[in-house]
């Protein structure tokens, strides 16, 4: 039980001092784990995307065709939409019940989806007939995907917003990790299977399934820690004596009174990297020059994965793990850092994107100019986004922390639908 006194002052210990340890930091690591999950869709699909869909599928001999030039964009779209949306009624409409039901059953329904995914690439072959009701039901399947990870993700952040600091961090390092590790899954597989899409996404949608069995059994396992039950059940004491256990219009607009700039820092993160990564990156093609050319693979899936996928995940983890350690700028600075990183737009706008059917004049035609300015982009947004998220939920009183963390992880997702939409409007603009 907390202490009256604690309860009064609505304070949340963050020093560990009280109730049960995190012995051996198994709490962490499960979180970890459990962060894999929250861009686990997202990541599966836009990574095996430009080899399996818009080459394999979606490419007739070779020729580009505007299912093949769409997915990408359409992709972004059919993934944030309902992302962005169930967690816009999950700050509303707040699910009861305890975390298996919130949590685990989106994890159980997406390995129904994905096991549909699965069986699509096994029994059916692509034809230039079937290219309109294959992207259209992968699309669907996407949306239903996402929908269900949305409420996974929203009740995710928020109930370990009553945990210290560092087990939101464990979250957005998790979900790096998870984007790093799928990358290397698929440049594995890419190299072994290579010129073999149908049964490389095979095996790859076959180790994504088992990667959310392990996530759902790292939230089982979350639920038998002491630790666990210890900040939880803590939590619920602080809103039911602050009266805001339950949310509200006021309660909401308060939260977001006190934790605005964070909330904008985390939209502009999102939005400006989705604007770029992966529907401008990954369409970035080699043009034979440079040094680091001369080391780069020829082969143009390969190349992607390393300048694009690889490049991002392990960059953008890099800057996740150094946000756990450094706090530098601090919330008031931090908005400065996060607006400046537009710079990389126009910048990459002007390298060798979709040059063999662009009519605005290439600048920037040398991988030593783009990978570089990846790696910057991609550090920097895992950096300046663990910031920003880790620092929502301070901005305001702990009673409303969990508020706070829902909002920031709504916000998330609506930057990630907004990048997605830049994307496409960028994708336009090209064709002028």
């Amino acid at each position: 039980m907390v202490s009256s006194t604690r309860l009064e002052n609505y304070a949340v210990s963050d020093d560990g001092e009280e109730g049960p340890k995190d012995r051996g930091n198994v709490v962490f690591c499960l979180v970890m784990i459990v962060g894999f999950g929250v861009l686990m869709p997202w990541n599966m699909f836009i990574t095996i995307a430009p080899d399996y869909f818009e080459k394999y599928w979606f490419k007739q001999n070779d020729t580009a065709t505007w299912y093949s030039n769409e997915f990408m964009s359409a992709l972004a779209i059919a993934s944030q939409l309902p992302n962005a949306l169930i967690n816009i009624i999950n700050l509303f409409l707040i699910i009861g019940g305890p975390l298996i039901y919130r949590v685990l059953a989106p994890v159980l329904f997406n390995l129904i989806n994905v096991s549909a995914v699965l069986a699509l690439v096994i029994f059916v072959n692509p034809t230039p007939e079937g290219m309109a009701w294959f992207f259209w039901t992968m699309l669907a399947i996407i949306m239903s995907i996402n929908f269900s990870n949305g409420l996974y993700e929203n009740s995710i952040f928020g109930v370990f917003a009553d945990f210290p600091h560092k087990y939101t961090s464990a979250l957005l390092i998790g979900n790096n990790v998870c984007g790093l590790l799928i990358t290397i899954l698929t440049l594995a597989i890419t190299l072994i299977a290579n010129n073999v899409p149908q049964l490389t996404a095979i095996i790859y949608f076959s180790i994504s399934l088992a990667i959310l069995v392990i996530c759902g059994f790292a939230l089982f396992l979350i639920t038998k820690q002491d630790f666990y039950h210890y900040h939880h059940e803590k939590g619920i004491e602080v809103r039911k004596k602050a009266d805001t256990h339950k949310p509200s219009l006021t309660i909401l607009w308060t939260t977001f009174k006190g934790c605005y700039v964070q909330i904008f820092n985390i939209w502009f993160s999102f939005a400006v990297t989705l604007t770029m990564f992966p529907a401008m990156m990954s369409q970035i093609k080699p043009s034979g020059s440079g040094y680091l050319e001369k080391y780069l693979s020829n082969n143009d899936n390969i190349y992607t994965l390393i300048t694009t996928y690889l490049v991002f995940n392990l960059f953008s983890t890099i800057g996740a793990i150094l946000s756990s350690k450094f706090q530098k700028p601090g919330p008031k600075y931090l908005i400065y850092f996060v607006i400046a990183r537009a710079f990389f737009i126009p910048l990459f706008f002007f390298c060798n994107y979709r040059s063999e059917s662009r009519e605005i004049p290439v600048y920037f035609k040398s991988s030593d100019i783009f990978v570089p300015a990846g790696i910057l982009m991609s550090l920097s947004h895992g950096y300046l986004s663990s910031l920003a998220m880790g620092y929502t939920p301070k901005a305001v009183s702990s009673h409303l922390s969990r508020f706070a963390a829902q909002l920031s992880a709504c916000t998330l997702m609506v930057g990630l639908l907004t990048g997605a939409i830049f994307s496409s409007l960028v994708g336009q603009i090209i064709k002028q």
